[in-house]
């Protein structure tokens, strides 16, 4: 997935799937906000100023700004490395700690506000982490730039490998961590953070294996 290396494969798809699991887990458990897709946290904001629900509005803007958060402490944090470089591997394995927390602090029954927010913080430093892979999926929290650009790509020839299969399986696979998501906050409530945890873990471990540059 990385220029073209099979090994970035699986650590790009862990992450797929552990954003995929964060916005589920806090759709439908945290107050219907969106962590990891900004655009539709933004919609959702949009929506409940128009219906003049302030108070609903309030989760979406947290989100937006420990999102906004996120991002700079993770870019900054990284630095101008690309790549599985070193940084970038120790920021996945803080992403795996907040979203540690973010379990814990669940089971321990903490108010969503600040479960929100460590999410959110989680998800900016995820996607501070995918741009700086430069991979073809640009991002994977934000899947309508990775469309763009793998359509852009297949409709002009010479441009690059156009990686409609991969990009194919990193849709089905956020897709899955929402619905694992979803199947724990229905049936096993206390578990429900724990498939963005154990995706997250994943990454990390599959991530070791990867030579940075």
């Amino acid at each position: 997935m990385s220029s073209g290396t099979s090994g970035t494969r699986l650590p790009v798809l862990s992450l797929a799937l552990t954003s995929g699991a964060v916005d589920g887990f806090t759709f439908l458990a945290l107050g219907q906000v969106f962590t990891s897709n900004m655009t539709g946290n933004l919609v959702l904001l949009g929506l409940s100023a128009g219906h003049g629900r302030l108070s609903e509005a309030v989760g979406s803007l947290v989100a937006l700004v420990a999102f906004i958060c996120g991002l700079v402490v993770a870019f900054r944090f990284i630095g101008p490395a690309t790549g599985w470089a070193a940084r970038t591997k120790l920021a996945v394995g803080a992403e795996l700690c907040l979203l540690a927390v973010l379990a814990a602090g669940w089971v321990a029954s903490w108010p969503q506000l600040p479960l929100v927010a460590i999410a959110a913080v989680a998800m900016g430093g995820q996607s501070a982490v995918t741009h700086r892979l430069r991979t073809f999926v640009g991002s994977t929290t934000f899947i309508t730039g990775a469309l763009t650009v793998a359509i852009s790509r297949h409709l002009a020839p010479g441009t690059g490998p156009p990686h409609l299969f991969e990009l194919a399986a990193v849709l089905l696979t956020l897709a899955l961590g929402a619905a694992a998501a979803a199947l724990c906050v229905h049936l096993l409530p206390v578990a429900a953070p724990l498939v963005a945890v154990l995706g997250a873990a994943v990454t990390v471990v599959s991530s070791l294996f990867v030579r940075g540059r």
